[in-house]
C-alpha cells in the first residue's frame, strides 16, 4: 500500500505530459531574447541527430568564421528547416550542397531553423547572435506561422507560440505573494487549469477569430518587418525575406494534401496570406524592400505542380525541400551578382 501515493503521483504526471506534449522543451528550451530554441546538445526524438551548442539544426556548430569558409550563408526560420532525416536533407543542407558544387568545398550553409519561431524571435536571433559571425548573406523564411499560430496557440499577434504558458509557469513557481495554502495546492492539475483558463481569457481579450484579429495579425507582421527593413542596413550582410509556400496557394491538392486542416482554418490562411502578399507589395512601393534587405514571395511557388509536395499545411516532401533549396540557390546567385556589380557611381 506504500507504493499508491508514488502510483498516484506517476499517474498525473502522465496526464500532464500528455497535456502538454506540445510545449515539448528539447524543441523550445528557453534561449535568451528569442525565447526559445532547441536544447543545446539534446537529442531529437527518434531522429538520431543533435541540436548544436546554440540550439540549431547543425552538425558543425558555427563559431568564428575560418578562412576555409569562403562562403558562409544563414537561413533563418521555422520547423520547415528542421525536417530531414539528416542535415544533408534539410532545405538548409541541401543549399549548402548545391553550392558546394558550384563554388566548391568553401561553401558552407547554417541552419537557423527553431520550430514554431516567429518573425519577431528572428529578428533577435539575428541581431543578438548571428550578425556577429561574419555572414555572406542571411535568408530569413517564414510568414506561415506569424499567420497561423495566433488561432491554435497564443492569440496575441507577435507572441512566440507558447508565451501565454510561459507566462503562466512564472507564476505558479515565483509569485511570492503565495500563501502556504496556495503552496499547498500546487499540482500539475492546477498548473494545467491556470494555463488553458489563461488561453481562454486571452482569446476573449483579443477578440480571437474575428475580423478585426485577423486584421491585427497582418498589422504586427507588417510591423516586424518593417523593423527588419531598417535594421539590415547595420547587420553588415544582405538580408533578403522569403515568403513560405503554403499549401492554400496550391491549385491542385494531391492526395493527403486534401485533408491537410479543416475548411474553416484553410480559408483563414487562404485571406492572410491574401493580405501578406500586399504587405510585400506595400514594402516595395515604399521603397523599404532595396539595398541590404529584399523581399522574395515564395508562397506561390508550387501553385501549378500537380505532384504530392505538401505534408501538412507548410512542411513539404524531400522533393519539396529540394526544389525549395534550389531557388535559394538561385537567390545566392543574384545577391552574389548584385554584391559584385559596379554601382551607379562607378
Amino acid at each position: 500500500m506504500a507504493s499508491a501515493p508514488d502510483d498516484a503521483e506517476r499517474a498525473r504526471r502522465r496526464k500532464f505530459l500528455q497535456s502538454f506534449h506540445a510545449f515539448d522543451s528539447n524543441i523550445r528550451f528557453p534561449a535568451p531574447y528569442t525565447h526559445f530554441a532547441g536544447k543545446p546538445l539534446a537529442p531529437s526524438a527518434e531522429k538520431g541527430w543533435r541540436f548544436d551548442a546554440l540550439g540549431y539544426r547543425n552538425d558543425i556548430h558555427p563559431e568564428g568564421r575560418p578562412a576555409t569558409e569562403t562562403l558562409r550563408v544563414f537561413v533563418v526560420g521555422d520547423s520547415t528547416l528542421v525536417e530531414g532525416q539528416v542535415f544533408a536533407d534539410t532545405i538548409p543542407g541541401r543549399l549548402e550542397s548545391g553550392l558546394k558544387r558550384v563554388h566548391g568545398e568553401g561553401a558552407r550553409v547554417y541552419n537557423f531553423g527553431a520550430v514554431s519561431a516567429c518573425l519577431n524571435q528572428m529578428i533577435a536571433l539575428i541581431t543578438t547572435r548571428l550578425m556577429d559571425l561574419q555572414p555572406d548573406m542571411i535568408f530569413v523564411v517564414g510568414g506561415a506561422t506569424d499567420i497561423f499560430q495566433p488561432w491554435s496557440f497564443d492569440p496575441r499577434a507577435g507572441y512566440p507560440y507558447n508565451h501565454f504558458a510561459s507566462e503562466c509557469l512564472s507564476d505558479f513557481f515565483f509569485d511570492q505573494r503565495k500563501t502556504e495554502q496556495d503552496v499547498e495546492a500546487l499540482s500539475y492539475d492546477s498548473l494545467e487549469q491556470l494555463i488553458f483558463g489563461r488561453l481562454a481569457n486571452l482569446r476573449a481579450l483579443t477578440n480571437w477569430q474575428s475580423d478585426i484579429w485577423e486584421w491585427e495579425v497582418v498589422r504586427q507582421f507588417e510591423l516586424a518587418l518593417k523593423r527588419l527593413a531598417r535594421l539590415s542596413g547595420g547587420i553588415g550582410a544582405p538580408v533578403r525575406f522569403v515568403l513560405q509556400p503554403a499549401i492554400v496557394r496550391k491549385s491542385e491538392r494531391v492526395g493527403d494534401e486534401q485533408n491537410a486542416a479543416s475548411g474553416a482554418f484553410l480559408a483563414y490562411l487562404d485571406r492572410q496570406y491574401d493580405r501578406i502578399e500586399q504587405v510585400l507589395g506595400r514594402l516595395e512601393a515604399q521603397g523599404l524592400a532595396q539595398g541590404p534587405f529584399s523581399i522574395r514571395d515564395l508562397s506561390r511557388m508550387f501553385e501549378d505542380d500537380a505532384r504530392f509536395l505538401f505534408t501538412d499545411i507548410v512542411h513539404v516532401t524531400s522533393e519539396g525541400r529540394q526544389l525549395m533549396a534550389d531557388r535559394l540557390q538561385a537567390e545566392v546567385a543574384d545577391l552574389l551578382g548584385a554584391a559584385s556589380a559596379p554601382s551607379a557611381q562607378g
